[in-house]
């Protein structure tokens, strides 16, 4: 709604309210002070924050408030088409990832779509990654990838991905199918790492450098070489072993704690499965004597290996698992307040479109203006503003409020959204902007209505000190006044059931004798001195009316 029209609005109810907020924030202010508290007083942590602030706003962090730049030379168009191309490209990459997208959140099958597609996405990124780990063989200049292995991981990643892209578009797109594809999908992910991760391990191979160190055959160059080989294929193993955790992560990204609670159990029993056969391969000891005695006293780091493993991939798991239900439980929330917001929308627009439709039958049966009287009562009015002092701007405004209820019916229609199931943040932010409108229209009709009452009351001489003091609080303001001096003035020119229509002289008298006490004495005073100028302007659109 234009601001003029919101000013219009403040008018008649902003100003208590405004200075009764005032009042409470000094009080309370003093009320701090007598408690010996300070509300003023900068602490020592208000002194480290305002520190790091000045830092932030310094390199751009968080605080966009930075004086404007200098102004640059305009870019060339070609350095402006890249420019474009860039920002273009980055959305639309971001919108490849991002999970709500055009989505209903309230749709659990869209949202689930939605996100099997961005983890699509992610999983051909991620095959990208399996296919660069899986072409890595031993660092050994003497040995090479193993091409069958190569071959097995290949087909099965062909086989699941059109396996998934099957099911997460295929028509009918059910709930049933999407929850198919997110578990095919999570497991595929979980199962790949780790057996790239077993691939790492097993073409690094075991080496004993006690051995490489005591063996005299090997020249202390080749001894170097074949440890930091063996150091190297170690490294790019543990890149392996941190797959596993990013798998982890990818799978959390569908916010389904029964997923992570559910696999989590097959990885904890897959780790130790690696870390006891793989890692540290204690199938060799076939005795529990043995193994006691490699792991505890022989091999004590061994033992610590596998704990420390072990307790990172649980405390990685509670993380990633209280995130994942914080953030599930966050989205329930967004989901019941949708819901309720959905249903406050659907009585919003009811009650909204009941509004509307009472002010088109209140102005069109019970108001007895038209447009051009409606524009003649406006200009009598913006005048007695002009003439009161009010400035330009403040007489257009009431010249805008006097004819508001005319020339702005049509805009409170709202049968365009009456169809809608949703309403978008646009919908809303209109039909918000129309029932502004719309409370103005019915404060313009109050005042309308109000001018009829006191002239009829008046003729039918049934005014008492109770009608009186009733008639003076509704809209009581400057502006209020202005157009209830112009509107009854307006009234009593013109012929109504009650009374016949009245010469300028008998209206101007009725007026001091009559209406008095309505006004203020400044604004009948003004109003009495130009009479002669507003009964031109009267009879300047009676004229013209009747020549038309």
């Amino acid at each position: 709604m234009p601001n003029n029209q919101k000013k219009i609005d403040d008018f008649f109810k902003k100003t208590e309210i405004n200075k009764k907020n005032q009042d409470e924030k000094v009080d309370k202010y003093y009320k701090q002070l007598k408690k010996g508290v300070d509300p003023g007083k900068e602490t020592t942590l208000d002194k480290i924050a305002g520190f790091f602030q000045s830092i932030a706003k310094k390199v751009g962090i968080y605080y966009k408030d930075k004086p404007a730049s200098e102004v640059k030379e305009k870019p060339s168009n070609f350095r402006r088409r890249i420019q474009i191309w860039y920002k273009r490209l980055i959305k639309r990459i971001l919108r490849k990832f991002n999970f709500e997208a055009g989505v209903d959140i309230l749709d659990e099958k869209s949202v689930l779509y939605r996100r099997n597609k961005v983890n699509k996405t992610i999983l051909w990124v991620i095959n990208i990654v399996f296919i660069i780990f899986t072409l890595i063989g031993n660092q050994n200049p003497n040995s090479s990838p193993n091409y069958v292995v190569i071959a097995v991981f290949g087909a099965t990643m062909f086989a699941v991905n059109t396996t998934l892209k099957r099911i997460i578009h295929e028509e009918p797109r059910t709930l049933l199918k999407q929850q198919m594809a997110m578990y095919i999908g999570s497991i595929y992910i979980l199962l790949g790492s780790i057996a790239v991760y077993i691939k790492l391990r097993v073409s690094a191979g075991n080496l004993v450098i006690g051995q490489i160190l005591s063996n005299t055959a090997l020249t202390d160059m080749a001894k170097e070489s074949a440890i930091l080989t063996y150091m190297t294929d170690l490294s790019i193993t543990q890149a392996g072993y941190i797959l596993i955790y990013f798998a982890l992560v990818v799978i959390a990204l569908y916010q389904d704690a029964t997923l992570l609670r559910i696999l989590f159990k097959w990885v904890f029993v897959l780790m130790f499965i690696i870390h006891v056969v793989v890692m540290h391969p204690l199938y060799q000891y076939s005795s529990i004597t043995e193994l006691y005695n490699y792991l505890f006293l022989t091999n004590y780091n061994v033992f610590i290996d596998i704990l420390l493993r072990t307790i990172i991939l649980v405390v990685f798991y509670i993380a990633l698992y209280s995130s994942v239900s914080v953030g599930q439980m966050m989205n329930n929330k967004r989901k019941e307040e949708l819901v309720k917001r959905r249903e406050m929308e659907k009585d919003f627009k009811a009650v909204v479109g009941d509004v509307f439709d009472v002010i088109s039958v209140f102005n069109s049966h019970t108001i007895n203006q038209d447009s051009a009287s409606v524009h003649r009562l406006a200009e009598l009015s913006s005048r007695l503003a002009k003439i009161l002092g009010l400035n330009n701007t403040l007489c257009e405004e009431v010249y805008n409020y006097t004819v508001i209820h005319i020339d702005r019916l049509k805009d409170l229609s709202i049968l365009e959204y009456e169809d809608k199931d949703t309403l978008t943040e646009k919908d809303y932010k209109i039909i918000r902007e129309k029932t502004i409108l719309g409370s103005v229209i019915i404060k313009r009709l109050q005042l309308n209505q109000k001018s009829e009452d006191i002239v009829r009351a008046h003729f039918e001489k049934t005014t008492d000190s109770t009608f009186v003091e009733k008639m003076k609080r509704v809209q009581r303001s400057q502006e209020g006044q202005i157009i209830l001096l112009s509107e009854i003035y307006d009234i009593l020119r013109q012929q109504r059931n009650y009374k016949s229509s009245l010469k300028h002289k008998r209206a101007v008298e009725l007026l001091q004798l009559e209406f008095k006490e309505y006004f203020e004495d400044y604004i009948l005073d003004r109003f009495l001195k130009y009479q002669m100028e507003f009964e031109a302007l009267y009879e300047k659109y009676e004229y013209t009316e009747e020549t038309e």
